[in-house]
């Protein structure tokens, strides 16, 4: 993405479009298109009633909200709508997922969770040590906080029913090696659980090919309403048990969708959508090409958006470095997001942020919901966590200077 295509796409953003703040705290929720602020609001000026009715707006806003999971389930590269489920959030739907998949464990079986991860896909399946389940704990390695595939294997066992772990860490942008993981837990006997929350924001997901069997992310992490979305692959679907009302289908996805769910967040989803296909049918123009359908579109928005992000992050890791902050996880832009956390040498994380925030520029501090990396593993419970910086593809070279220049002055 070339200046003026970032540009572009900007205005698109109008929260971009006021001088009140730089947004470089993208990983805890991005900011919307124009395009879905205004699919929200027309749903809930025109289709604010419940699904299954037999009146006009209701069959509307039925078939527009399965229209969406059919998308979704093509985005997530899922065998189909049936293995998608909406929820109020990724945490929530880890929560019952956990406790369905506890519900078929016995007291002895194991599950391997890890302390890269997010507490939402850690907490919940910890709970089950409850019920006599054995949980077992895959460390990332130092210096860098990455996940061996080596380290996993050496956990594995005849009771490993499960593995949880996360696609990216939220915290340092590490990507995990998910297909190898994968293919291990599932060498074991294992069902494989993958957190895609920050990593949907940078990669299109693929949870078929790479042998995912469970996985959540957030559709308010990529550009839409607050949202959760979780998928179900065929080998776990009708082996667990859902948390439906007695007389919902066990095999309609709305068995995993308990209560009324925000249709118009839905709704904006599926317009969040149209925005990664309005940029993948630009980068295809740019390169001569034609798109073949809509998660090839979805594809060349990824890899465009992709390499705009790697050279921010690369300007963004210089100067850091420049300023002398203390940087944590990989060193270089090579297998991770554009999300980097580091220290002032001098001050607590807090009183950065809060100065950065003084400054106009948003960013986290803290542990992020990481709290076994941020405080165990990198140990810096005593410096209030770290400070966090997190890129889209909306961002553009003058965030990144804004956040230095501000940096520079603390």
């Amino acid at each position: 993405m070339d200046a003026q295509a970032i540009e572009r796409v900007r205005r698109r953003f109008p929260a971009l479009n006021t001088p009140e703040v730089v947004y470089l705290d993208n990983a805890a929720g991005t900011q919307l298109p124009e395009r879905v602020i205004a699919a929200v609001g027309e749903a809930l000026a025109r289709l604010q009633v419940n699904r299954g009715g037999a009146y006009a707006p209701s069959r509307r806003v039925t078939a527009r909200k399965e229209a969406v999971r059919a998308r979704t389930a093509a985005f997530l590269g899922a065998e189909g709508p049936e293995h998608v489920a909406f929820g109020p959030n990724a945490t929530t739907l880890v929560t019952l997922l956990a406790r369905a998949v506890g519900d078929a464990l016995a007291p002895g079986d194991e599950i391997v969770v890890t302390s890269l991860d997010h507490h939402a896909n850690v907490d919940p399946w910890r709970a089950l040590s409850a019920r006599g389940v054995v949980v077992r704990t895959w460390r990332p390695r130092a210096p860098f906080g990455t996940l061996q595939v080596d380290d996993l294997s050496a956990l594995l066992g005849p009771r490993t029913r499960l593995v949880a772990f996360t696609a990216a860490s939220n915290a340092l942008g590490t990507r995990t090696p998910v297909a190898e993981a994968a293919a291990a837990a599932r060498a074991a006997g294992a069902w494989v659980m993958v957190d895609l929350v920050h990593a949907a924001a940078h990669e299109l997901p693929d949870v078929a090919r790479l042998g995912i069997d469970l996985a959540v992310f957030s559709p308010y992490k990529v550009f839409a309403p607050h949202l959760g979305v979780a998928y179900l692959g065929p080998a776990v679907r009708d082996r667990l048990g859902p948390p439906k009302l007695s007389f919902h289908p066990a095999d309609d996805p709305i068995a995993w969708e308990p209560g009324t769910q925000s249709h118009e967040a839905i709704i904006g989803w599926g317009a969040a959508l149209d925005h990664l296909g309005e940029l993948g049918a630009e980068a295809a123009a740019a390169e001569g090409t034609a798109v073949g359908g809509e998660r090839e579109g979805w594809r060349l928005a990824y890899a465009a958006t992709a390499r705009h992000e790697t050279e921010l992050c690369r300007r963004l890791l210089r100067g850091l470095d420049a300023l002398g902050m203390e940087r944590y996880g990989l060193p270089g832009v090579e297998d991770r997001t554009a999300t980097v956390a580091f220290n002032h040498p001098e001050r607590p994380a807090a009183a950065v942020a809060a100065a950065l925030g003084d400054a106009g520029v948003a960013v986290a501090a803290g542990h992020f919901y990481a709290h076994d990396l941020v405080f165990h593993e990198l140990g810096l419970a005593t410096r209030g966590g770290a400070v966090r910086v997190s890129v889209v593809h909306y961002t553009d070279g003058a965030d990144v200077q804004a956040l230095l220049d501000a940096l520079a002055g603390i």
